[in-house]
């Protein structure tokens, strides 16, 4: 006989309605759909799975934290667990934070971060007869020339693109961190685009850039899903996630300004982009600085003595 989850001693009857509460507070305060759907798809399989952790919370989340054999997976469950708990003990449903002195560390370079020339052979492999392969397609080279997120993608709108200025804005609504921000789009993507637009039914009066085949908004999980079943069939592996970390990482080598980078990718805070990207090496930090020739001015009309 499953275990039955247990009645708590507070306003909510039960951790599942805590954790209810917990979604909807989050929601008022403006966190984008997608992080709070990322809060869901992980607390509520661990409250399935660990029905009475109120009796004995430390011991299920150490277990549950410590599951996944990828470093990645670890840090997302400790730090959700981490805002979770914090939220039991605020509302008084557990006297003590069981997350407190768990620690990790924010993880180096993505393992899935692709190549250019992966990318390139993803999308020879869609099939550009196809509306969806099409639409794909042009996600794909626009996450790649701009480093927006999933469902940045998934939410822009036709009249959030300035072809004359070749430049895309972002609506906070649409953002992780609510906050707005505009993004330059190279004429070959910004030509992508525009055909795939052509694509959509005048019957359709769609707003969106990237429909579905019924002229409705595209949920990111639907996109998401999509991106994995062309990945089986061609066998070339993909995450638009690491399309963002392959646009990051090769924008910072041809700057060098790290400011520009976290600027592009909309992070709050430049500390947040050099976390992510320490896997830059000596090489990179050369090129930089022969590129910046800082001294070259002062020098250029010196010569060079030998020695």
């Amino acid at each position: 006989m499953p275990a039955t989850a247990i009645p708590i001693s507070t306003a909510y009857q039960s951790a599942h309605e805590a954790l209810d509460m917990f979604l909807s507070i989050r929601k008022a305060e403006g966190l984008a759909k997608n992080t709070i759907d990322n809060y869901k798809h992980i607390i509520a399989p661990f409250l399935r799975e660990h029905p009475r952790f109120l009796e004995n919370p430390r011991p299920a989340v150490l277990s549950f934290v410590s599951e996944p054999d990828k470093e990645w997976s670890r840090f997302t469950r400790i730090k959700v667990m981490r805002v979770f708990c914090s939220f039991l003990v605020a509302e008084g449903v557990l006297d003590k934070n069981p997350m407190e002195n768990i620690k990790c560390r924010l993880p180096g370079k993505r393992a899935d971060i692709p190549t250019v020339d992966e990318v390139k052979a993803f999308i020879d492999g869609l099939n550009g007869k196809r509306f969806t392969e099409r639409r794909l397609k042009a996600m794909i080279l626009l996450a790649l020339d701009t480093g927006m997120r999933r469902g940045e993608l998934c939410a822009l709108r036709i009249e959030d693109i300035d072809e004359q200025s070749l430049l895309i804005r972002l609506r906070p609504e649409t953002t992780k961190t609510r906050k707005g921000r505009t993004v330059p789009v190279s004429p070959q993507v910004m030509r992508e685009i525009r055909r795939f637009i052509a694509l959509h039914p005048p019957e359709w009066r769609c707003p969106w850039v990237f429909p579905t085949e019924q002229g409705a908004r595209l949920d990111p999980v639907v996109f998401g899903r999509q991106v994995r079943r062309v990945a089986e069939r061609t066998g070339q592996p993909m995450k638009i996630h690491g399309l963002r970390h392959l646009c990051a990482t090769e924008f910072l080598r041809s700057t060098g300004n790290i400011a520009l980078t976290a600027a592009l990718l909309g992070h709050a805070s430049i500390s947040t982009t050099a976390g992510f990207y320490e896997h830059l090496d000596t090489a990179d930090l050369q090129a930089a600085h022969g590129q910046a020739a800082v001294v070259a001015g002062v020098l250029e009309n010196e010569r060079v003595r030998r020695v």
